[in-house]
């Protein structure tokens, strides 16, 4: 943990609580919603393991503001610690093992770890370590640390029924400190030093008390949970009062604080408003808040798991009707609990028995309600208590009272007390107004996204009843359905264009959509449609070890091709060379050596990153020579040459001398000498006459492809080659064929 600032603003109570803040202030409105992100880049993150730990540090001076300053930190081995921001900690408790993601720049986008489970019910051990600076302070000795540590243990054991107790281990001498500064990792240090060898788990928790110092802007410090030591940790500035010990070890225990939420309608103050304010722990019964004389919450009995079975319950407010026990009875129903929005409202029953004796006088008796809020900036996780008669002040709803929420959210009713307890009605109020207009900011209307499973995500929906669900639409179909609460989503979204739109349902069943956003999925790299394929090139050269080919693709990819580049594959073993391509190149040249095969395989990329490879079938390369006359009807000779096949070729000058070929093939090619004196062939392909083909050219060329023919896959096919012989072009040549299969 490292040190804290030494300005800080904070509120508490100590003793009693003054009258409340007659400052007025509009509740905090959620955080605007980030401006739509432009097209998603490839972004590079690293994960990290440490050990979560969480601090509250209390000053108790009871301003309406600033009441308390918390901070999440990671330890990592090795490492300095990683500082978490808190709406990213959530309900992790510190202590627990934690990964950690963070960006290049160190700044943190994710923590994953599992929130506190365990019951807090057993014996837990103290072990208090004086520090002091020379020269040692004469108080408070050793029976003062004593008593204040008995009287927690008081506490606790009547306020959990004697789930929890504390035991003293031991008091260390006082032990000098070097350090001036407000350093509690350097006294911590010191401290466990002093302390020596002690037990780390949720159980033991080490007390350090120091003289007071102005260095430390707090009273009380404490962990959250554990420490990464593993056990838990209070540090007291020069205050060893019950409350303040028993307060942080509240926090040990997983606490947050209990506050009081002050509202006002105009000049009145009223018990709940939309112009409100946050008064630091002040609720009158709770040691989260500012008494050690009051009952623990149930809320908060709830949260140390020791709150048996069937002593909670969770309504929907349908006119719900109970009866509760008083908090503090140790039997019975004493919590109802009902959610409405972004709220957890908790009812309770004080009858101003046991621990509230001392504090009934002025809260008074009956139905005591808080909440919890998870859009109250800085107090998401606390309990705010409502006061039904703020005039006077008396806190509780008394027995035969009624009250509504002005938001409409819902009415509760106190009936008369009876030898069961008090009852309790809870309804909600009709409404038939739908949400209000919420955006969509994620992602941006014609955004490429780079996955199937993009994070939609939009601006806090409010309602005047609470909203119950947000539900995605993929073009006008529910797809994913989220909390209320939610702001964002993972939505499964096929490749293609499509359109979402986001529905907010409020408890009533109203809605409101946003208007529809469209954008296009590509999650995958660009596909071959159709793969890398060779065919015999025409007007090429032919040789007994080279038939020359172009190879031809296509290429499918939402966001478009970024990059290319063209390996070519033999069945010999050994590394491809890739050679690069410009984006919109869709063929190239190459050769096959004849009886062998070749295949070509692209590695590309899109404009979104995605990277993949396509790889088209094999081609093998075979020639024919043609060296001995097959096929060939009408008169014919044979003559030599070495710039032929086969070192001759066939010709004739016959009109309708003919040659017949049969293979099995997917490219074929017509291999001849063409000069001035070529002819024109008609060329029939299985049987049908195809095409003229001509064998004239201005300069005599040998071994040349003058005509191909390919199909789409490999079969058996029949070329027929028939002279035409006119005056001055009757030659006609066969030096071979070359094909492809």
């Amino acid at each position: 943990m490292r040190p804290f600032p030494a300005v800080l603003s904070a509120a508490l109570l100590l003793l009693a609580t003054p009258a409340a803040a007659q400052a007025r202030a509009q509740t905090p409105a959620p955080a605007p919603a980030p401006a739509p992100a432009p097209a998603p880049a490839t972004e590079s993150t690293s994960t990290v393991n440490g050990i979560l730990e969480r601090t509250v540090a209390d000053t108790f001076n009871g301003t309406e503001t600033g009441d308390h300053r918390t901070e999440a930190t990671v330890t990592i081995p090795g490492q300095e610690p990683i500082t978490i921001p808190e709406t990213l900690a959530g309900t992790l408790t510190g202590g627990s093992e934690v990964a950690v993601t963070q960006r290049p720049d160190g700044t943190v986008t994710r923590i994953t770890g599992t929130a506190k489970a365990a019951s807090e019910a057993g014996t837990h051990h103290l072990t208090i370590v004086p520090l002091h600076w020379t020269p040692a302070p004469a108080q408070p000795d050793t029976a003062t640390l004593t008593q204040a540590a008995t009287r927690v243990d008081d506490y606790f054991n009547q306020a959990t029924g004697g789930a929890i107790r504390y035991t003293l281990d031991r008091i260390t001498p006082w032990t000098s400190v070097t350090t001036t500064a407000c350093d509690p990792t350097a006294l911590e240090t010191a401290a466990r030093k002093a302390a020596g060898d002690t037990v780390k788990d949720r159980f033991h928790h080490l007390v350090i008390y120091f003289p007071a110092t102005t260095a430390c802007p707090w009273t009380g410090l404490g962990n959250v949970g554990r420490s990464a030591a593993g056990d838990s940790v209070v540090w007291l500035n020069g205050n060893h009062s019950p409350l303040v010990l028993g307060h942080e070890l509240g926090h040990n225990h997983g606490l947050r604080h209990s506050n009081a939420y002050i509202c006002w309608d105009g000049p009145t103050q009223v018990p709940l408003s939309d112009e409100c304010t946050v008064e630091g722990y002040a609720d009158p019964w709770d040691i989260m808040g500012n008494r050690i004389h009051g009952q623990l919450t149930a809320a908060h009995l709830d949260l140390l798991g020791v709150l048996p079975a069937g002593a909670t319950r969770e309504i929907i407010g349908d006119g719900d009707q109970a009866v509760l026990a008083p908090v503090g009875s140790g039997s019975g129903l004493r919590q109802l609990t009902y959610r409405a929005g972004s709220r957890t409202w908790f009812l309770e029953y004080r009858d101003g028995s046991g621990l509230d004796q001392r504090v009934s006088p002025a809260a008074g008796t009956g139905l005591a309600v808080r909440f919890s809020d998870s859009t109250l900036t800085g107090h998401d996780r606390e309990h705010q208590l409502i006061s039904f008669h703020p005039e006077e002040p008396v806190t509780a709803l008394r027995p035969g009272e009624g009250w509504s929420a002005l938001d409409g959210s819902f009415s509760v009713r106190a009936g008369n007390v009876t030898s069961a307890g008090l009852p309790v009605t809870v309804s909600r109020t009709t409404d038939s107004r739908p949400p209000a207009a919420f955006a969509l900011t994620g992602p941006a209307a014609g955004q490429f996204v780079t996955t199937a499973k993009a994070q939609v995500t939009w601006t806090p929906v409010t309602d005047d009843t609470g909203v119950a669900t947000v539900t995605v639409h993929v073009d006008g179909k529910p797809v994913t359905t989220v909390a209320g609460t939610a702001t964002s989503a993972a939505v499964p979204v096929p490749d293609g264009s499509h359109t979402l739109t986001a529905v907010a349902t409020d408890l009533y069943g109203n809605t409101t959509s946003t208007a529809p956003v469209t954008v296009t999925v590509d999650g995958t790299a660009p596909a071959g449609n159709p793969a890398p394929t060779a065919k015999i090139t025409p007007g090429q050269l032919v040789s007994t070890t080279s038939v020359p080919v172009t190879v031809t693709w296509g290429l499918q990819d939402l966001s478009g091709v970024k990059s290319q580049r063209i390996a070519k594959r033999t069945q010999a073993a050994g590394a491809v060379t890739y050679t690069g391509l410009g984006a919109a190149v869709r063929s190239t040249s190459g050769a096959i050596r004849p009886g062998t095969a070749a295949a070509w395989e692209l590695a590309v990329t899109d404009r979104i990153g995605h990277a993949g490879t396509v790889s088209g079938g094999w081609s093998t390369a075979r020639v024919n020579s043609q060296n001995t006359r097959t096929g060939m009807s009408g008169s014919w000779s044979t003559v030599k040459s070495g710039s032929t096949l086969g070192g001759s070729e066939h010709r004739t000058t016959a009109r309708n001398a003919s040659v017949t070929f049969t293979t099995t093939a997917r490219s074929i090619g017509l291999v001849g000498t063409r000069d001035r004196g070529g002819s024109d062939l008609d060329l029939y392909v299985d049987g049908k006459r195809f095409s003229t083909v001509s064998q004239y050219n201005g300069v005599t060329r040998n071994r040349q492809v003058y005509y191909t023919v390919t199909w789409p896959s490999t079969g058996t096919h029949t070329i027929r080659l028939v002279n035409r012989a006119t005056s001055g072009r009757a030659r006609m040549s066969v030096d071979g064929f070359a094909t492809l299969s």
